[in-house]
């Protein structure tokens, strides 16, 4: 090999060990760095037709398991459905509580129950009476409270709804611009590898949003699927709609078109619906809290409202009722079996009873439609108002068992949310066990920073070298000319 020959290849081997040493750099810089890709040179030899030989850097290699990032994306969407629901539960839960809790509905209707015990026992005693309606108010408070908690729950979900889909539009845009860079950055021989990070974390984003799957395409480009096949990008991204709503009612919901439902536009291959595409992540949970977990909840404190006020409005309970309401009920009017959506938000106690609405509270004891005091002694209304809190109401009540008393209706209905909750946990619990296992896999073909710092030791020596080859073909070259 000639003096320029071996220079030459010297001169390459600095080179390459620069863009080595610039690669380590930035995988050591960028270790922590979310949807970073380790770089990894890629060195081919000039061979005996080059000049002289030496080395040359043919490219660029962004290194990532892609089956562990897809599997990951999967599963962080599992997650997002599961804890969304964990989250209504757990919610949910706190307000309706356990039978040991003094705020539960159990505990509350335990201490009407009492507080009728000790009225009949002291039928005279004002106080007694007095702390009998307390002690519904009670009942009422937590009906309102429950129902208060579920739609405001249906508004946070409807307004999470409208965040995710703007977050989805924009990333999907932002992915789709993405592709269209990469490419030209491929065909003009360029490195795409930042460009590829930035489009990792724009997709890993929203995989917990929606499942995804990534599939590769010409020149670096990539087509965004949803779960049964729908395309989100290809030649060009999708754009979902939907318009959230601020204040949201029981009797509200989107059959009657009160709530908005999300519509899917641009896309260049569609599979059934729009909720149809998004289903299995957060974006789905939203929906289905929305407008199936918390429409569920609300019945079931309806029917339970709707129980408590017809088991108490029977005349066989108080004979001076007639036609009106008992002591309980639908914003002061008798209930209407045809409208009992929202009734639980409704329920009130009725103001002939009630001394902080006017009333008086022996009415409870002489009944609510009495004009004047009866005898101080009598109990039978107390004891029938006892009773029919024992039993099932006359004609039973809709998903209620008829020989069901109230106070096992009330700890059934708690412990359907405990159960429910201790399952949605789970789910939620064992979705996050797998994003850590796809994790750690995905992890494993990251930066090494160990490993990048033995790299660097290797690049030194090699750069030590290559400097020394010149060193001494620039002496030689020195004795040359003074010869």
């Amino acid at each position: 090999m000639s003096l320029t020959g071996a220079l030459s290849a010297a001169t390459s081997g600095l080179s390459a060990a620069s863009r080595s040493a610039q690669l380590v750099s930035s995988n050591v810089a960028n270790a922590l760095t979310e949807g970073y890709g380790r770089r990894d040179i890629r060195l081919s030899s000039l061979g005996a037709g080059g000049a002289g030989g030496g080395v040359q850097v043919t490219g660029v290699d962004r290194v990532v398991d892609q089956y562990a990032i897809g599997q990951r994306r999967l599963a962080s969407a599992n997650f997002g459905q599961a804890n969304q629901l964990a989250d209504l539960y757990s919610i949910v839960s706190t307000v309706v509580g356990t039978p040991d809790d003094p705020t539960s509905l159990s505990a509350r209707v335990a201490a009407f129950e009492n507080s009728l015990i000790s009225a009949t026992a002291s039928p005279e005693s004002a106080t007694t009476l007095d702390a009998a309606v307390t002690a519904a108010r009670g009942i009422v408070s937590f009906f309102h409270s429950a129902s208060d908690v579920v739609q405001e729950t249906r508004e946070s979900a409807d307004l999470q709804i409208h965040q995710q889909v703007q977050l989805l539009n924009v990333n999907l845009s932002a992915i789709s611009g993405l592709n269209t860079q990469i490419r030209s950055q491929i065909s003009s021989n360029w490195d795409p590898s930042p460009l590829m990070d930035e489009r990792q974390r724009l997709i890993d984003e929203i995989s917990e949003i929606v499942p995804l799957r990534e599939i590769p395409g010409e020149y670096g480009r990539i087509s965004l699927l949803t779960e049964n096949g729908t395309i989100l990008v290809g030649d060009h991204a999708a754009t979902f709609e939907f318009e959230p709503t601020l204040t949201i009612v029981p009797e509200m919901t989107v059959q009657s078109g009160a709530l908005s439902g999300l519509t899917l536009v641009g896309a260049e291959s569609s599979v059934g619906s729009a909720l149809e595409a998004i289903s299995g992540g957060a974006l789905a949970a939203n929906f289905a809290i929305r407008d199936e977990a918390t429409i569920e909840l609300q019945e079931k404190l309806d029917a339970l409202a709707q129980n408590l006020i017809t088991r108490t409005s029977d005349a066989t309970v108080d004979p001076t009722l007639g036609a009106g309401p008992g002591i309980f009920t639908d914003q002061g009017l008798a209930i209407d079996p045809a409208n009992v959506t929202g009734i639980a938000a409704r329920i009130q106690i009725n103001s002939e009873i009630d001394p902080l609405q006017g009333g008086a509270s022996w009415k409870l004891r002489d009944g609510v439609g009495a004009t004047a005091q009866g005898p101080s002694g009598n109990i039978s209304i107390l004891s029938s108002i006892a009773d029919a809190l024992r039993a099932a109401p006359a004609g039973g009540s809709p998903s209620s068992p008829e020989t069901a008393s109230f106070a096992s209706l009330a700890a059934g209905f708690e412990s359907h949310v405990g159960t429910v909750r201790i399952q949605s946990e789970t789910k939620a619990t064992y979705a996050s066990s797998q994003v850590a296992t796809f994790s750690e896999i995905e992890g494993r073909l990251g930066v090494d920073t160990d490993q990048e710092m033995q790299k660097l030791l290797v690049i030194e020596q090699s750069y030590a070298a290559n400097a020394k080859i010149i060193q001494a073909v620039d002496e030689m070259m020195q004795s040359l000319l003074r010869i």
